[in-house]
């Protein structure tokens, strides 16, 4: 999943807005919140980011392998990336 900075900056806001109006939390400094939210989801698109670069050099490995046996190699970059989130309790 690729989100921009304004993407990102939107999302933390709507779900520091919704956390604090829900009284699900009870923070002092919204803003500082809402940054603390940016940073986790940032922190967690990197993670992903650094999955899909590990499927790619897996794959890249095998490349040969897959064209031979007909297989789609975006069927299997999904299966893969898959495999290695649930491995490592990487949520997508």
């Amino acid at each position: 999943m690729r989100l921009n900075k304004q993407q990102i900056d939107y999302l933390a806001f709507r779900v520091a807005k919704v956390l604090i109006t829900e009284g699900l939390v009870i923070v002092e400094d919204k803003e500082k919140f809402k940054q603390e939210l940016e940073d986790v989801i940032t922190k967690e698109l990197a993670k992903e980011d650094e999955l899909e670069e590990r499927v790619k050099e897996i794959l890249n490995g095998q490349l040969e392998e897959i064209r031979n046996s007909n297989i789609d190699y975006f069927e299997m970059f999904k299966m893969v990336k898959k495999k290695l989130a649930k491995q490592e309790n990487i949520i997508l």
